[in-house]
């Protein structure tokens, strides 16, 4: 278990390496992974789960790297930060759309279903992503709580987006994120404990899609 004084020191790393960064609607974009942590720790989730919650974008979205995490936390906090970020975004798409081509045809590129159309993605790297997410989840599920906070976080907070955008949004955790977490409780070695808590945040994510579609 981390100390206390381990959580102030993630606090003050994701304060330096976000500084410069806003959300959509102005707010200092620290706001958003303290409002992540804060979800957890009001339903007493562990220290070390709320330092992985503070630094859950840091690799995504600064310079600091998953090995810095590593060095500096406990492997366990790099675990879960290195399955919630995203790869860098690629400065060639034209050779990383030949590449998952490729794959598709070799059939390497996913173990989930429906994934053989380019097009149902974003990008290369959002499908990345569901891909190790998916993986990940399976052998930590802290991966899933912290994943899921930030998805009810940022579902309260689509004030600033387009009609369009907020429809996206919510039909991509309904689509994607949803048949994840329903398809990795079937191999969570849960406790009693942690599937009443797993059945509490599919429950406020449920209800806060059902919020923010009335508010599109």
């Amino acid at each position: 278990m981390l100390s206390f004084k381990k959580l102030k020191q993630a606090i003050t790393l994701a304060k330096k390496y976000h500084k410069w960064q806003k959300r959509k609607d102005g707010t200092e974009y620290i706001n958003h992974p303290i409002a992540v942590m804060k979800l957890l720790k009001k339903y007493n989730f562990p220290e070390d789960m709320l330092v992985a919650a503070v630094l859950h974008d840091i690799c995504e979205d600064t310079k600091i790297s998953s090995l810095d995490i590593n060095k500096i936390f406990w492997t366990r906090v790099w675990f879960a930060v290195n399955a919630l970020s995203k790869n860098k975004k690629p400065k060639n798409n034209t050779k990383l759309k030949k590449d998952y081509e490729k794959k598709i045809k070799q059939r390497k590129i996913s173990n989930l279903e429906n994934y053989d159309n380019l097009e149902e993605y974003k990008d290369y790297r959002f499908h990345l992503y569901l891909n190790r997410l998916y993986t990940w989840i399976m052998a930590e599920p802290w991966i899933f709580f912290i994943k899921i906070s930030d998805q009810i976080h940022n579902l309260s907070d689509m004030t600033p987006f387009l009609k369009e955008k907020k429809i996206r949004k919510i039909r991509e955790v309904e689509n994607y994120f949803i048949p994840i977490y329903k398809k990795s409780k079937t191999v969570f070695d849960m406790d009693i404990k942690t599937t009443k808590q797993y059945n509490l945040f599919i429950n406020l994510l449920l209800n806060k899609i059902k919020e923010a579609k009335t508010n599109i």
